[in-house]
């Protein structure tokens, strides 16, 4: 049952009476102003210790859950970057094949009108 003012104004007073104003004034100090179950107990602190290790270790699953999602997510998008760059290899690659294609047809065309330029050029009569 909680202490009213009332009662704690008639203790000091009746303290006082019997030791004197300092003394009750000290003795007084030592009470709680608002009574004795409003104070915490080694049982409520442990209680509260435990709910919150509890709420720490969920948060802690949470944080963990979180992180493997994310790193999950991250490697998906490593997969899906690393397959599309692979694709743009392989298209840039067959670009190069095709410009090494035409290249080849081209320089051989040059090649076999040098060559038949040529043998007109020797093949002409000498006079005319």
């Amino acid at each position: 049952m909680a202490t009213t003012q009332a009662q704690r104004a008639s203790l000091f007073n009746t303290l006082a009476e019997l030791m004197g104003t300092e003394d009750a004034e000290t003795l007084m100090e030592q009470l709680p102003p608002s009574g004795w179950d409003n104070i915490a107990t080694k049982d409520d602190l442990k209680v509260l210790a435990a709910t919150f290790t509890a709420a720490l270790a969920e948060t802690r699953v949470a944080f963990t859950d979180a992180l493997s999602e994310t790193n999950a997510a991250m490697q998906a998008g490593f997969a899906q970057a690393a397959v599309e760059r692979a694709g743009l290899v392989k298209s840039q690659a067959e670009l190069v094949r095709s410009q090494a294609r035409n290249l080849y047809v081209t320089v051989s065309t040059i090649v076999l009108a040098s060559i038949s330029i040529w043998i007109a050029l020797l093949a002409a009569p000498a006079g005319g």
